[in-house]
């Protein structure tokens, strides 16, 4: 058998020495372990002692989870009676007719007190004159057939021969009254008191007597006649 020649040719390594010491002749690192052999059985369990009556006796076979607690009930809400709604309405509105009432009779006592007090502090002369010179113009309207300017002079609420009559009504009578009698020619005026006056009326064919009345609770400036029993 050849070597090979590179074989020959390598050095020879130096032996390796161990980092440990050798060990002593005849001893061990460590006693060789005996043949162990396992155990075929077993001590039981110490028993459990309870107090008497305490047991442990079967347990209860499994009926599923616990259940969960029940939600409290919600606290029943009030309905609103139907009546509630119409019976607040009825006392908006009557407590709003009862203060326009109120407010309406306190002008109305309001105004007669003004209305007595301005009659009261207007002297009787000064009604005389003034109603003497209301009559005078209605009379000298009606003799000169001016019969719109005539009933102007009548108070919102006057009456003619007891009738209350609107502008056509008076001028119907009034015409009437012409072609029965013919237009009036002259006329006088009698102070009864300073609220009735009697005019003495000529005409073509009649000489008659007309009454006339002012009312006693009426302002001096919005004074009119209020009742004339002919024309």
């Amino acid at each position: 058998m050849q070597s090979d020649p590179q074989q020959q040719n390598q050095p020879e390594q130096p032996p390796l020495v161990s980092p440990w010491p050798p060990a002593a002749p005849g001893l061990q690192p460590w006693p060789a372990a005996p043949n162990m052999v396992p155990p075929t059985w077993f001590p039981a369990p110490p028993s459990t002692a309870f107090p008497s009556g305490m047991g442990m006796g079967p347990f209860p076979p499994y009926s599923g989870p616990a259940p969960l607690p029940a939600s409290p009930a919600p606290h029943p809400t009030l309905q609103q009676p139907w009546w509630l709604p119409l019976a607040i309405t009825f006392f908006i509105v009557a407590s709003l007719a009862s203060c326009g009432l109120t407010a309406f009779l306190a002008f109305q006592q309001a105004s007669q007190s003004l209305s007595q007090g301005l009659s009261q502090s207007v002297s009787p002369a000064t009604l005389e004159t003034a109603h003497r010179t209301l009559v005078q113009n209605y009379y000298t309207a009606i003799q000169q057939q001016e019969y719109q300017l005539a009933y102007a002079d009548l108070a919102s609420d006057a009456t003619v021969k007891g009738q209350h009559l609107d502008l056509n009504g008076y001028l119907r009578l009034a015409h009437t009254q012409d072609q029965r009698f013919g237009k009036v020619s002259d006329f006088s005026i009698i102070e009864q008191d300073p609220y009735h006056f009697t005019v003495t009326v000529w005409r073509d064919q009649a000489i008659y007597e007309v009454n006339l009345t002012f009312a006693t609770q009426t302002l001096l400036t919005s004074d009119g006649i209020s009742s004339v029993d002919g024309i």
